[in-house]
Order: structure tokens, then C-alpha cells, then sequence
């Protein structure tokens, strides 16, 4: 036992490091420490001992030397790596807290617009289709799915996955098809939402740290809420772009998200991953040939494996969605604005352009002014402002009636007439050099209610895709005699001037111009004379020289001041120098568009008071907040007693005057809808008009081509389709909508108007005119009417109100003869007074407008 123990004593002591001081080799040398070695070889007991301890010393100081060596290396390679790292996220990664959330969580989103009913009307045209939800309103489905197929460690990771690398790194390298990426949803989200998708160590160097942070500031179900609004998913059925699950449910399947089955949101789950490859539609929204179809089902049915093998459905719901049919269950359009509703798409976008300007220059200080006046300015703001439109996820709640607006285009494309196609070359204006062009005869109409401004509906024109030109709001064109009422009789009025029985003298005449060398020289619209006749008659049948006659007298009461209250744009060139209209301004040789034309006459239906049109009525952010909201504002334009003296004249235009083609129609509805209505043609018949109101609503409504061109080739020729097509599209509204469009609604006669005996052309009381040449009358009055006892047919003021300040050959003897009161009535003033009250006869044809 004994020996036993030597022996392993013996081994283990051979094997042992002695640290021994005598086994130590010394010396300061190499020959000498090399002389120790030979002696402490040839003196020691144990040569094996003496071999291990020297070899075990060696190797142990090399071992220590290259750990330590390798120890500074990789500090330094780290610290090399660290700083590279840091220099590389420096500039991208410099969010706040409050950016980040902002980012992610507030995702740009399509502009969604509303008709006045709260009707979805749809998003307007952007380059992407998005509207954003809530998490709740998400499909679990879509969830499992993208989870299952595109991070299975989503709820366990604090943003990235290390081992997600390799996988990739190994699925890249193998090629595979349908690998799972080396991203998590949180990557994804902060490269598609905060960086870009360069393939830089800079980008995801960024990525990565931006990562971990999302994680430390958003909740799981908010960074999912805001990658499935966020994503990309390809096309719609019409051929869109669209981002977000919501846009994608409806744009594929025609639903919202919450209703989407196992099938359909594997589907749409497998899209992100390569959207344009696996979206079943083309960019013209038709569906891809089969061939193509069946990547976006493979990638389906990998998806439908995922969720299998995480178990987040069973073996039986995997067999139901595999079976279904993706591709019979699409649907098979979107509804979108812009190409059900172009016209309306275009103004809206128009005119939320011009609120959102001048809001974001506010923003900036920049006052409304300011913005107005410097071309620059208005540019960099109108450019923001369209920016903001199409991606800041507005919602617009417009004035429309989509009941009113369906029922006008419904009655322009089936129940109008319209004269026939023209040529360019039939312009007035054509050089002739022009390549040929041919133009559609044109429509424009608008639909407003009088107490609000709302505009109800309009029509843009015939056929958005011939022409774009909204004729209705863009297209402003000669007002013709449509001007009569705004320039001369409500201004007359309401100055106290004239009323409806005042006798005014129709009579050719010539101005004659000392600057040019001219003479001006008006003329009725068959080139007739119509002698003495009433305010009424003269305006109800459109004269042209009584009427500009009267405005002689009328343009130097300042009647710009009612021009500019109803906001009709008049160029200075309508003006002398001392603002004094010109001679032809009341024949309309300024430009409306049918919005204005309607704004003006409206202020006649309401006690003299216009409420400016508009067609948007707020404007909220993704938020709720209120972003613009329209402030009525109501301007006192005539007086009450104006305003119903205007009508009482203007509706006998549907009886006997220029719109008496319709009579028959208005006399059956009258005691239901009271209209009172202007019609007028510019010169050569080029455009012609027709804007009539009643108490609730104003309905105007303009035709012509894009051009200068004629109507018609002559007068013979017109068939006053501008007259039946307003017919028709009164009555379909008014059986579409009675009470909105003023059924059973009157006019309030003020307290001061009143019936009252008088002398029209002397324009003098009763008691001033007993003996006089002129014929005593009954008819309204206003408490502001001028009734002044006069010296005769030729006191000054009577030749001025007939047209002395152009005519300088007036005569008292001009002034003496048949007055035409109505078709009716008529009476003779001068050395006769005697009454006559000649048989009823038809409506002369003379009148035009």
C-alpha cells in the first residue's frame, strides 16, 4: 500500500509546477540562464519534471500575453466600432419623444369629403389612398396573420430580434421566396414612418436604435395600429395606390377591416411584403391574368401556413380559407370622387386650396393682404396648402345636396337641348391659323339657398371629359342683360327714382365720342322703337334703349355702390375717372360666372339682403379639430321695399316678357313656387342666361361654348333652349325636393310699400299732376320714392331720367304720346289723356331678354 502511494506521489509530483526558488532558472543572460538549464538538468532528480515545468512556463506566458493582447484589440476594435456606429445615427435618429409619437401615430392620410347630409362623398384624388383607423376597428384576423407571417416574436422582442439577422442572412443565401424577413414590424414601421428605404449601414443603424426607442414609447397594439395604417398594399380595383389596412379592405374586398375573414386578411397580410407583385389588380383597375394572380395566392396560402404552424388558427379554418375563393369575392370598384363626381372633386379641392392658404400663411404671420398682393407668396402658400390637402387626412363637409346635385346631372344628360357642335374657325375670335378644334354647346348652373349662401348644387358642364372648365364657378363670361336689374332698376329704386309704373322713353339715340371720333349708337335686339313705356315693361321685355336712357340719369347716383356690395367684379375700364359707369355697362359687357350672377340676384328674394355663397362648410383635422368652419355673413344690399318692387317687376318676365315661352308652365306652379326671373344674351348671341329666385332658393343658369362663338347663325334661328332647360330643371328639383326648393314660400310685402296715385312720367303725387299733360296712375310706391311737383314734360329732370345726358336732341315733345303700362293697358299723356284699354293680345315676339 505503501509503495502504492510512492508511486502516485511520484507522478503527481512529476506533473506538478514546483515554484520551488532552487527549480527556478537563473541568470541575467541568455548563456548563462542557458548554462543554469545544463545544470539543473544534470543535477535535478526528475528530468521529465524539469522539461514540463520549463514548457508549462513557456506556454503559460504565452497564453496570458495573447489574451491580454486580444483583450486590447477588441476594445479597441469596439471603440472604433462604437464611434463609427454614433456617427452613422447621429443625424437620424434626432427625435424627440414627442416627434416619434407624432410620426407613428399621426399617419398621413387621403382628404375624405362629405355631402351636406354627412353622405360619404369619398377621398379626394391623391397619388395614395389612405384612411386611417383604430385599433379597434382592425380585424384580429389581419393581426394574427401579419404577426404570425412577419415577426412571430413580436410581443417577446424589445424591438429588434439578433437571431431575425441570421435567419435572414441564411434565407438570402438560399434564395428562398417566402422568407420572413430580418426585420421586426417595429423596424418596419420606423423605416417606412421615420427614415428612408436606402439599403445603407446608416439607415439601419438608425433603424435599429429608433427601434428600441418606439418600443420604450409606444405600447405593442399602438406600434401594430400604426404600421397597418401606415403599410403599403399595393392597388385598389380602381387602379389606385393605397396604404393602410382600411383602405386596403375596401380598394380589395369592398369592406372595412373589422369584416375581413381568415382568408381574406391572410391575403392582405402577405401584401407588404411585395405589394405590386401580389395585388390583383393592374393600374388600370383591371384584374392580372391568372398566371399573375396566382403569386398573390401563394403568398396567401404561405401566410395561411404561418398562422397554421403559430397556431393562431386551427386545422379545420385553414382548410375553410385555403378553399375560399380570393379572387370571385374582389370587388369590383371603389368609390372615389374624382370620377363619379369630377366637377364637384375639382371644386371642392379648389376652393379648400384657397381657406387652407391663407390659414397656413396666418400661421406665419402673413397676412390675408400680404398673400393677395406678392405672387410668391400666394404661390409657396397655395403649393403648402395643396401639400396638406392631399396627405394630412382632412375631412371637408360641403353645402351639397346629393340628392339635388344627382337630380341636375341627371337633367343635364337627359332632359336638356343643346345646340350643335362647333367649329374654332366659328369663333369671332379666331385668327384662323388655329388648329381645328370642335366645341360642344356648354352648360352652367348653380343652385343656391337665398338665408344661408349654401350652394345646394350646381352643374360644371356637359362632359368633364371633353371639358374640365367648370361653367358653373370658373367660366365667367358676358352678363348681357342679366346687368339691367343690378346696375340700373334696383339702384333706380332703391335711389328713389323710379318704380314700376314710371314711364321712361325707348328711342334710338347716338353718343357721340370727341376722343375717338365716334358715335355710340345702342339699338334694341330687332332694331325696332317702342316709344313710352313703363319701368316695368321696358325691364320685363329686355329694351335695350329705355334702358340706357334711365341709366343716364341712374349712373350718376353712384350705383357701383350696389355693384360692389353684391361683389360683381368690374374692371376699371367700365368706369370714367370720377366713377361714373359707361354708356354700354348695363348691356352687360362685364364677365359673371354663374355663382356671381346668382349671388347678386339673390340679394332681391331675401328683404334686399344677400348671404355670399360657399360651398364649404368646415374643415376638421384627423383629430376633430376645427381647421376652418364658414362664418355667414350677411350685407344689407337694397332696401326691403327695393327688393319687392324688383320682384313684383321681374316676375311678370315669365308672363309677358322674355321668358313668357315658359308661361304656361309658371302660370301652373306659381302659387307653389313664386319665381321671379332675368334672362339675357350677350352680343351676337354668344352666351345666353337665365336666372330666376323665389323666396327660398336662386337658380341661375348660363350657355355657350368655350369660345367666342355664336349660338346661333341669327336671331330667326334661337329656340331659347337656355329658357326650357331652366324649365326642366326647376321641375325635376322641385319634385325632387319641394320644400328645400321653396314650396308654398311668398313674399312679405314691407310697410313701405303701398299703392298710391301718382304721374309716372312727371313722377310727381296726385295732387302735383291733377292738370298737367300727364295721366294720373294707381301703383306701388315706396316711402322713399322722390315725388316732386314738377314744371312739365320739359322740366330737366324728367328729360335727364329719359336719356337727355345722351341724347342732347330730347325733346318735352319726345315725352307726349301712348304710354304701353303692360300688353294690357295703355294710356296717352300730352294734349290727350284720355285712357285706352286696347283688347289683350299676344306678347309681342320683339322682346329678347
Amino acid at each position: 500500500m505503501k509503495k502504492k502511494t510512492n508511486i502516485v506521489h511520484s507522478v503527481k509530483k512529476l506533473f506538478t509546477h514546483d515554484e520551488n526558488k532552487k527549480n527556478k532558472i537563473h541568470g541575467n543572460t541568455f548563456k548563462e540562464r542557458f548554462k543554469t538549464i545544463g545544470r539543473r538538468f544534470k543535477e535535478t532528480d526528475h528530468p521529465f519534471r524539469f522539461i514540463f515545468n520549463t514548457t508549462y512556463d513557456t506556454i503559460w506566458n504565452v497564453i496570458l500575453f495573447t489574451i491580454l493582447s486580444l483583450t486590447l484589440v477588441g476594445i479597441l476594435i469596439f471603440s472604433i466600432g462604437l464611434g463609427y456606429f454614433a456617427a452613422l445615427v447621429n443625424d437620424d435618429v434626432n427625435y424627440t419623444s414627442d416627434e416619434i409619437k407624432t410620426q407613428l401615430t399621426q399617419i398621413t392620410e387621403s382628404t375624405n369629403v362629405t355631402f351636406a347630409s354627412g353622405e360619404n362623398l369619398g377621398t379626394l384624388k391623391s397619388d395614395l389612398i389612405r384612411e386611417s383607423i383604430a385599433y379597434e376597428d382592425m380585424s384580429e384576423n389581419v393581426m394574427n396573420a401579419l404577426i404570425a407571417t412577419e415577426d412571430e416574436n413580436f410581443y417577446e422582442h424589445n424591438g429588434v430580434v439578433p437571431k431575425a439577422f441570421i435567419r435572414a442572412s441564411l434565407q438570402e443565401l438560399a434564395a428562398s421566396e417566402s422568407g420572413t424577413g430580418g426585420s421586426t414590424l417595429t423596424q418596419q414601421l420606423v423605416k417606412n414612418q421615420l427614415l428612408t428605404n436606402d439599403p445603407t449601414f446608416s439607415r439601419k443603424a438608425s433603424e435599429l436604435l429608433l427601434a428600441f426607442k418606439v418600443e420604450k414609447l409606444l405600447s405593442k397594439d399602438q406600434i401594430l395600429e400604426s404600421y397597418l395604417n401606415a403599410v403599403s398594399f399595393g392597388r385598389n380595383a380602381n387602379g389606385q395606390n393605397i396604404a393602410g389596412i382600411q383602405s386596403a379592405a375596401k380598394g380589395i374586398f369592398g369592406k372595412d377591416a373589422k369584416d375581413l375573414n381568415i382568408a381574406e386578411s391572410a391575403f392582405i397580410a402577405g401584401l407588404p411584403q411585395n405589394p405590386y407583385a401580389y395585388t390583383p389588380f393592374t393600374q388600370n383597375g383591371a384584374l392580372k391574368s391568372e398566371e399573375e394572380l396566382q403569386l398573390g395566392k401563394n403568398r396567401q396560402l404561405y401566410v395561411l401556413d404561418r398562422m397554421l404552424l403559430e397556431g393562431v388558427i386551427n386545422k379545420e379554418e385553414y382548410d375553410d380559407a385555403v378553399a375560399y375563393d380570393i379572387f370571385g369575392n374582389l370587388t369590383k370598384d371603389v368609390s372615389v370622387p374624382n370620377q363619379k363626381y369630377p366637377f364637384l372633386t375639382d371644386e371642392i379641392e379648389r376652393r379648400a386650396i384657397q381657406e387652407l392658404k391663407y390659414i397656413l400663411a396666418e400661421k406665419d404671420d402673413v397676412s390675408k393682404e400680404d398673400l393677395d398682393l406678392t405672387p410668391l407668396l400666394n404661390q409657396k402658400y397655395t403649393q403648402q396648402a395643396n401639400d396638406a390637402l392631399r396627405n394630412n387626412g382632412y375631412k371637408i363637409e360641403t353645402t351639397i345636396n346629393k340628392e339635388i346635385y344627382d337630380t341636375m346631372q341627371e337633367v343635364k344628360n337627359n332632359n336638356f337641348s343643346y345646340y350643335g357642335d362647333r367649329s374654332i374657325y366659328d369663333s369671332i375670335d379666331s385668327t384662323g391659323e388655329e388648329e381645328d378644334q370642335t366645341f360642344q354647346h356648354e352648360v352652367g348652373a348653380v343652385l343656391k339657398d337665398n338665408e344661408t349662401g349654401a350652394i345646394l348644387g350646381f352643374i360644371g358642364g356637359r362632359d368633364y371629359e371633353n371639358s374640365e372648365i367648370n361653367h358653373a364657378t370658373q367660366t365667367s363670361r358676358m352678363a348681357g342683360s342679366t346687368m339691367k336689374p343690378l346696375a340700373v332698376y334696383g339702384p333706380g329704386i332703391d335711389r328713389g327714382l323710379i318704380v314700376p309704373d314710371t314711364v321712361v322713353l325707348d328711342k334710338k339715340f347716338s353718343i357721340y365720342n370727341p376722343v375717338s371720333g365716334t358715335s355710340y349708337s345702342p339699338e334694341n335686339y330687332d332694331q325696332k322703337e317702342f316709344g313710352l313705356i313703363s319701368v316695368k315693361h321696358a325691364l320685363t321685355n329686355s329694351y335695350n334703349l329705355s334702358t340706357l336712357r334711365l341709366w343716364s340719369d341712374v349712373r350718376l347716383e353712384n350705383p357701383k355702390e350696389y355693384l360692389d356690395n353684391m361683389e360683381i367684379p368690374l374692371s376699371n375700364s367700365l368706369f370714367d375717372e370720377n366713377d361714373i359707369g359707361i354708356p354700354s355697362l348695363p348691356l352687360g359687357v362685364n364677365n359673371l360666372t354663374v355663382e356671381e350672377n346668382v349671388n347678386a340676384f339673390s340679394s332681391f328674394a331675401k328683404d334686399g339682403t344677400m348671404s355670399d355663397s360657399y360651398m364649404i362648410t368646415k374643415i376638421t383635422d384627423p383629430k376633430g379639430n376645427v381647421v376652418y368652419e364658414h362664418e355667414n355673413e350677411k350685407k344689407k344690399v337694397w332696401k326691403d321695399s327695393t327688393a319687392y318692387l324688383m320682384t313684383d317687376i321681374l316676375r311678370e318676365t315669365f308672363r309677358t316678357g322674355s321668358a313668357y315661352h315658359i308661361k304656361d308652365y309658371y302660370q301652373a306652379i306659381e302659387s307653389s313656387y313664386p319665381w321671379a326671373t332675368k334672362t339675357g344674351t350677350s352680343e351676337q348671341f354668344i352666351d345666353s342666361w337665365m336666372v330666376a329666385y323665389n323666396p327660398k332658393v336662386t337658380l341661375g343658369m348660363w350657355m355657350g361654348y368655350d369660345r367666342n362663338i355664336p349660338q346661333v347663325y341669327s336671331t330667326d334661328d334661337d329656340d331659347h333652349i337656355t329658357i326650357y332647360n331652366w324649365r326642366n330643371l326647376a321641375d325635376a328639383l322641385q319634385n325632387t325636393n319641394p320644400e328645400l326648393m321653396g314650396y308654398g314660400t311668398d313674399y312679405k310685402k314691407p310697410a313701405s310699400v303701398k299703392t298710391e296715385k301718382f304721374c309716372g312720367m312727371l313722377m310727381s303725387k296726385e295732387d302735383d299732376c291733377k292738370n298737367t299733360e300727364d295721366k294720373v296712375i294707381e301703383g306701388l310706391v315706396t316711402d322713399d320714392t322722390k315725388f316732386s311737383k314738377k314744371s312739365g314734360l320739359s322740366d330737366q329732370s324728367v328729360l335727364d331720367r329719359n336719356g337727355a345726358n345722351f341724347d342732347d336732341k330730347l325733346k318735352a315733345s319726345d315725352l307726349r304720346g301712348t304710354v304701353t303700362r303692360n300688353y294690357d293697358e295703355k294710356y296717352r299723356i300730352g294734349n290727350s289723356v284720355r285712357i285706352n284699354r286696347p283688347t289683350p293680345k299676344t306678347k309681342s315676339s320683339n322682346s329678347k331678354d
